[in-house]
């Protein structure tokens, strides 16, 4: 028998099977959050699954790239052949004089976030002064799990994931970005810090446009492990 080399984004019957091995490596390790959002049942290799994979290579010392080869299959138990046929793959995608970058597998092919979401989010990024990459955007059920459709559906979400963007739960990085989100979408310097500190899920309407930001909630979801931007218009 044989396992795929497996890339974000991609669709294969195994990676059902590589999922639930994750999801218990992750448990084991502590990474309970990420962990207990991944869905195990869907042959997608999404998001979720991306950042986990990318938590559990920074913890096994291996490359981390969010790629499932040989290494990290064998970190997962699987000693199987690894087969490689050279899957098509979105690239990332570097935005706004780099500011912003859309990772591989963040977005349905062929579906890309709006402009008007990118464009926040390259805000955010000059704002802060360094790169924001974003790794979830399409990419992403319709319906929240409040049973809303979502911002991802229609292009006007972004997730930026913290170990991606060399944060942690609840960390001060997205404290950084939430601050940032929270007053490009009009909020005081005062009301834009507590509210990054706190967390929760704020709608803002700011121009002719309508701003969501959460962080640090359980509202529509887990929001420690990223910080949520929602744009579109008013």
């Amino acid at each position: 028998m044989a396992v795929p080399f497996l890339s974000p984004g991609q669709t294969n019957a195994a990676v059902p099977r590589m999922k639930k091995l994750l999801v218990h490596e992750l448990l084991a390790l502590g990474l309970h959050a990420i962990a207990q959002n991944i869905a195990i049942k869907t042959h997608t290799y999404g998001p979720t699954a991306v950042e986990g994979v990318r938590k559990f290579q920074h913890a096994k010392h291996l490359h981390v790239d969010g790629f499932v080869g040989k290494d990290t299959w064998g970190a997962l138990g699987v000693h199987e052949p690894v087969t490689n046929p050279t899957p098509v793959v979105p690239p990332e995608e570097g935005h706004d004089g780099g500011q912003v970058v859309v990772l591989a597998g963040a977005n349905k092919p062929g579906q890309p976030i709006t402009a008007m979401t990118r464009n926040f989010v390259a805000k955010m990024a000059h704002h802060i002064g360094k790169p924001i990459k974003i790794t979830t955007g399409t990419n992403h059920d319709k319906f929240t799990k409040d049973g809303n459709i979502s911002d991802h559906f229609s292009g006007h979400a972004a997730d930026i994931g913290m170990f991606t963007n060399a944060g942690t739960n609840d960390g001060p990085v997205g404290d950084k970005i939430m601050k940032a989100a929270c007053l490009l979408a009009g909020d005081s310097k005062q009301g834009a810090s507590n509210k990054a500190h706190t967390g929760g899920l704020f709608n803002f309407t700011h121009g002719n446009q309508r701003i969501q930001c959460i962080w640090k909630t359980d509202q529509g979801g887990n929001h420690h492990d990223h910080v949520h931007v929602g744009v579109r218009p008013a």
